[in-house]
């Protein structure tokens, strides 16, 4: 193939879609860490950046109990295997969570699948992330873990408001 045949690929719908989140983002933050003790509630903000038209990076952070806490995600959508994928790594572990998944019907929800460190256990287990986008400057994610009892625990709820 000659330079003059390459045609590179261009941006689908869901490209420009994944775009519109690029901004900062204010995060009330809620941590499900011991089911015995109330949820850890704290603050953090979200900065989405796109790389290229065809992926966003991000930065989160927060003050997780006086620890602070930063972790990246990446994320694009596969048009050859018609998916959305994901990676996200953190400064509190070692392991990279790899997720893929897809918006429901109504184009408001983004279900992902995945696998990733369990803290609880330190093994890698099974997660699944929920984000529902309620308007364009609004929307929450919660993740999930299986356990080793083979049940979904709640991780955390993260409360998205885009920063003006």
């Amino acid at each position: 193939m000659t330079q003059q045949e390459y045609a590179p690929p261009q941006p689908t719908a869901e490209h420009k879609k994944l775009l519109e989140a690029t901004g900062t983002w204010n995060v009330d933050c809620t941590f499900y860490v011991d089911p015995s003790q109330p949820p850890m509630k704290t603050k953090g903000k979200e900065t989405v950046k796109p790389f290229g038209e065809f992926w966003t990076t991000s930065t989160f952070e927060a003050d997780l109990g006086g620890m602070p806490f930063q972790g990246t995600c990446t994320i694009g959508y596969e048009p050859h295997n018609k998916r959305w994928v994901s990676t996200w790594f953190d400064v509190c572990s070692p392991s990279l969570f790899y997720m893929t998944g897809n918006f429901d019907k109504s184009g408001k929800t983004l279900t992902m699948k995945g696998h990733g460190l369990n803290c609880a256990t330190g093994k890698d287990s099974e997660c699944r992330t929920v984000d529902k986008w309620t308007s364009p400057d609004d929307h929450t994610v919660e993740m999930f873990a299986t356990m080793p009892d083979g049940k979904e625990a709640k991780l955390f709820t993260n409360v998205y408001k885009r920063k003006r």
